[in-house]
């Protein structure tokens, strides 16, 4: 059940949601949740979230566009296993949101500090855009029921105005080109040698900004440059920053029973030239190496399906999944799940993935370890959205992590047996290229 009020908001003027909750005569019993109809004026924008001043904040985005949410406040929080029991007794329309770091077992870096190893929240309350109609919902529970905050949230985005748009003072990269060609080396004589056969290695770039800058700003800008992507933003605290990103990939979705996922794997840039694009095309489709990095992430994706599914499906062939900036070899899955598998179980059977590792994952998890001189922190780890009917979890690729005047930036390479440092790096440069260009402008 969920209570649905008739009285309209109005962004700017300050609700009384007291009004709505106590008209409805419930008395409390697991999580409930009400929602209210919102005048947004058509203003309603990511850069809502710089008016709330509660914490976490939250903005997720399907790659498929349905609907738009901005999530905000801790109603109950912790892991995926804590957290989701929570949903049993919860009312239809109660999510989860969150994710977790690339790699669980390493130490966070001074940069990544205020970000968890893992966490997933039911907010307080969430505004939701779809379909040209905005609406706040409220969630709810006994003994936690304090509304003051969201009021405020509301009647504060009656003063929103656009920040200015940054420019970038200085760029530097780790590793450096020098050190970038070293490791690759060293993974073509790990695949000589036979101990992997895929390695999946990252380079951070960081960017000095002309003057502190609302990472939703940042965030909106990349949306604009990568349309056809999930987009997701997660702010912890106050001090912590800002991790955000448009990604291309699914790591899995789950609609009852029913698993879908998909292997990303394999670049080539784009180009405005219809002839040269559909050229650089052909390559993706022709050319060995790409279709080796791909081929490695379908079967083991393939053999997670195995394990989770009583039977699965995958396309004959790769198609092409093209982007802004670059294009990649894709093969949809999908498959029936074997009876009541936890959800925390499915994602441990999916992260990490070939595709943002390597293969086999143990071997080019220590590969990582051992030579990436950075902390991924959550890049390139799970993010999404559960509920107690579906779930939906993005690679969270694309992305950087925003804290006050400095952005880091973060692109990864998938290295196999005929790989070249010079063609990797210039993929990292093609997957930044749209955010750098967008904030150089």
């Amino acid at each position: 059940m969920v209570f649905n009020h008739s009285s309209n908001l109005r962004v700017g003027v300050r609700p009384d949601l007291r009004a709505g909750v106590t008209a409805s005569r419930i008395f409390f019993s697991g999580i409930r949740r009400f929602e209210w109809e919102i005048e947004d004026l058509g203003g309603f924008s990511p850069l809502w979230l710089d008016a709330a001043a509660i914490y976490p904040k939250v903005f997720w985005r399907s790659r498929s566009g349905a609907a738009q949410t901005l999530a905000i406040g801790e109603l109950q929080g912790g892991s995926l296993q804590e957290v989701l029991p929570l949903l049993e007794n919860a009312d239809k329309g109660v999510r989860l949101f969150g994710g977790e770091r690339f790699a669980k077992a390493a130490k966070a870096s001074e940069g990544w500090k205020g970000f968890p190893e893992r966490y997933f929240f039911i907010p307080r309350a969430e505004i939701v855009h779809a379909g040209g109609r905005t609406q706040l919902a409220v969630n709810l529970e006994a003994g936690n029921a304090t509304l003051d905050e969201v009021e405020d949230w509301i009647a504060g985005l009656g003063n929103f105005a656009l920040p200015q748009h940054p420019s970038i003072l200085t760029r530097w990269d780790q590793p450096n080109f020098n050190q970038w060609s070293s490791t690759v080396t060293a993974a073509l004589e790990e695949f000589h040698a036979g101990s992997l056969r895929k390695v999946v290695l990252a380079r951070r770039s960081t960017l000095d900004l002309g003057e502190k800058v609302s990472p939703y700003l940042l965030f909106t800008v990349l949306m604009g440059a990568a349309p056809a992507c999930f987009h997701f933003c997660f702010e912890p605290s106050e001090s912590a920053g800002a991790f955000f990103g448009a990604s291309p990939e699914l790591l899995y979705r789950r609609i009852g029973s029913h698993l879908e996922s998909e292997a990303v794997a394999g670049t080539r840039p784009r180009s405005l030239d219809a002839a040269e694009d559909e050229r650089l095309e052909s390559q993706l489709l022709k050319l060995s190496k790409e279709q080796l990095e791909h081929r490695l992430v379908v079967e083991s994706l393939e053999e997670t399906f195995r394990e989770l599914c009583v039977d699965y499906s995958r396309d004959e062939k790769p198609g092409v999944l093209k982007l802004s900036r670059v294009q990649h070899l894709r093969t949809a899955i999908s498959g029936t799940l074997s009876g009541a598998v936890d959800e925390a179980t499915i994602l441990e059977a999916f992260h990490p993935t070939p595709a943002t590792c390597g293969f086999p994952v143990e071997g080019a998890m220590r590969f990582i370890m051992d030579h990436e001189k950075f902390d991924r922190g959550w890049y390139a780890g799970p993010f999404g959205c559960v509920s107690k009917d579906s779930t939906e979890f993005a690679v969270a690729i694309r992305s950087m992590l925003a804290k006050g005047s400095q952005v880091e930036l973060f692109a990864g390479a998938g290295l196999v047996e005929g790989s070249e440092p010079e063609r990797e790096w210039n993929e990292l440069e093609d997957k930044i290229s749209g955010v750098l260009n967008v904030l150089s402008a």
